[in-house]
């Protein structure tokens, strides 16, 4: 079996750091926002185990641009 493995291209990596970085932040918020950021993602279209990294970033943004900086009250 080969190690060699092909590297992804910079951008796709980047792309997936700054979402995870989103996912960590949200660790940091306060439990008010929390609820918020879990019933957004409830009421997704889809299940949430079917929601893509944009889609969760997505939900993540529009409740920190509600809450602001209450996230971290």
């Amino acid at each position: 079996m080969s190690h060699d493995t092909q590297a992804a291209s910079g951008k796709p990596r980047r792309a997936i750091a700054a979402a995870f970085g989103e996912i960590a932040n949200t660790l940091d918020w306060n439990h008010h926002a929390w609820l918020a950021l879990m019933v957004k993602l409830e009421n997704a279209r889809e299940p949430v185990t079917d929601l893509t990294l944009a889609e969760v970033v997505s939900a993540i943004n529009q409740v920190h641009d509600l809450l602001g900086p209450e996230v971290h009250a």
